[in-house]
């Protein structure tokens, strides 16, 4: 008790980031005000949103294991998109994370992923081939998900979000816990074609070739 300076009771302390340095409440002990202090506090303390590239099971176990909700964002082919579009995918999920960061939807994660880069996961959740950026809810407690059926916008995200944290309606049943597999984590930067060498015919067929022009 000495160390954080306790010295009467009741006595109620917050510990935010720094936990070595509690900030103490000093109002009126009503449960209004202790409420409202606690609410303040909340705010001041929740940590800042994040949307997470799957890119190894660790991160879909992290992100998606415990969360109330998972959101994942099916993003185009970086050759497609470039670094601008996917960052600006990104941004509006940042954006609805933001939004609800302070509401009982806190619970929730944001995570993405690119095109093609998670079969497995694509398959079971009914994304792939072509329709992206595409966007699904999924619960892998419960093993169900629900797809975004509007176009991916700030509006149309927020209300999908908001669907989804009422529950329910529209879940699809998952097969199985989706194969993660571990990639390069996105760089941040544009893709980059690469050109592959051309081959003439008598290359490629060597020997076989030159034998049938001889003939």
């Amino acid at each position: 008790m000495s160390r954080f300076k306790v010295q009467g009771f009741p006595t109620i302390l917050v510990f935010g980031a720094d936990k070595d340095s509690p900030i103490p409440y000093e109002g009126a002990r009503t449960a209004a005000a202790i409420e409202s202090f606690a609410l303040e506090q909340l705010e001041t303390n929740v940590a800042p949103p994040e949307v997470t590239e799957i890119h190894s099971p660790d991160v879909l176990e992290e992100k998606c294991g415990t969360a109330a909700i998972c959101f994942v964002a099916f993003l185009p082919d970086i050759l497609d998109s470039k670094a601008e579009g996917r960052n600006r995918y990104i941004q509006q999920l940042l954006s609805v994370a933001e939004k609800f960061k302070r509401s009982p939807y806190r619970q929730h994660s944001y995570v993405w992923v690119a095109a093609g880069k998670q079969l497995d996961l694509e398959k079971q959740v009914g994304v792939g081939g072509y329709g992206y950026p595409a966007l699904v809810a999924l619960n892998l407690k419960k093993a169900v998900y629900a797809p975004l059926k509007s176009a991916f916008e700030l509006d149309q995200i927020i209300q999908f979000v908001k669907d989804a944290g009422r529950g329910g309606k529209g879940n699809l049943p998952l097969q199985s816990t989706p194969t993660i597999v571990k990639t390069e984590p996105w760089d941040g930067k544009d893709g980059e074609i690469i050109e592959e060498d051309e081959f003439s015919l008598e290359e490629l067929m060597g020997e076989d070739a030159s034998s049938k022009d001889e003939l």
